[in-house]
């Protein structure tokens, strides 16, 4: 994994200012008590500088409109952010498809609003350079491969069962598997030929607008696609379902507030601080095609 912070393994920063003002979902007549502070938990995958960076604005964004302390806690990895939910030190988290399936059964994660980006779906692709001279997938036989995370929908789970559909076994027909923690590291290690092969996500069902455009778009020429999966649900926004059976009326703030960001005064803060187009709600249902891939490997809490 790529340390995205300076601390061992997890970053939780406390903005530290208050707002005091009473938030109008918060009516007189209602018996419902906003929390004192609340915490968001981000998972990595990004530019880790750019993700603290923009996650901190985020939550001061929302503190404003929300009037309550906003905390904000960055997982070194993908399982740190369902241990943080499960231990009750984050009471919402972004998480990909496929921890949140981990998520909802260990942490009890409630499933509120996804991601989108071009469209309310996503794509894992397998990507080598064309200088590789590999041309499908069972080329790879021999080959070094690098993963972003265990618990990555894109960058581990699709791809994944796609090699065991080819006849590959990860530990035993590959020369070296290796996890890199986010997906622009996995872009940097197939660009600088620390690898044979990569998986990460793109934004288009062609693989064109992989991770690796996404990050270094001038060399992105240098890249083949060898193979790209079918549609993935985008990544889920959830609540500590402990914490919204308490606070109901706060999460549904929440939910708006986060709406509300595309159309903000100051231009779509969704598209600036998270990267994304909007978001749009979500159903736990919508995850069934990433479950039925985690009993296929038979993969484990």
């Amino acid at each position: 994994m790529n340390k995205p912070m300076s601390l061992k393994h997890i970053l939780k920063v406390s903005l530290g200012v208050f707002i005091f003002f009473a938030h109008p979902v918060f009516a007189a007549e209602s018996s419902e008590k906003p929390p004192k502070e609340i915490t968001l938990g981000l998972t990595p995958g990004d530019d880790p500088v750019k993700l603290k960076k923009n996650g901190l604005e985020l939550a001061k964004v929302l503190q404003k409109k929300l009037g309550v302390q906003v905390n904000l806690y960055i997982s070194k990895d993908y399982q740190g952010i369902i241990d943080a939910m499960k231990n009750k030190k984050i009471d919402y988290a972004f998480f990909t498809a496929m921890s949140f399936v981990f998520a909802e059964k260990q942490a009890g994660a409630k499933v509120l609003l996804k991601k989108v980006w071009d469209a309310p779906f996503y794509y894992s692709a397998i990507l080598t350079k064309k200088s590789s001279g590999i041309k499908n997938l069972k080329e790879l036989k021999g080959k070094s491969f690098g993963f972003v995370d265990e618990k990555s929908t894109s960058g581990y789970l699709y791809p994944r069962v796609q090699l065991k559909k080819e006849g590959l076994d990860v530990n035993k027909d590959l020369s070296k598997t290796t996890f890199l923690g986010n997906h622009q590291e996995a872009s940097k290690s197939l660009l600088e030929g620390r690898v044979d092969a990569i998986s990460v996500f793109s934004d288009s069902p062609d693989g064109l607008k992989s991770a690796v455009r996404n990050f270094f778009p001038d060399r992105a020429d240098e890249v083949q696609i060898l193979w790209v999966s079918a549609p993935i649900p985008n990544d889920p926004f959830c609540v500590r379902e402990e914490f919204y059976d308490k606070h109901p009326q706060f999460t549904h703030q929440m939910m708006f507030a986060l709406l509300d960001l595309k159309e903000d005064k100051k231009g779509n803060l969704l598209k600036e601080l998270l990267g994304v187009n909007e978001v749009m709600m979500a159903t736990s249902r919508q995850y069934d095609p990433v479950r039925e891939l985690v009993r296929e490997l038979d993969l484990k809490l």
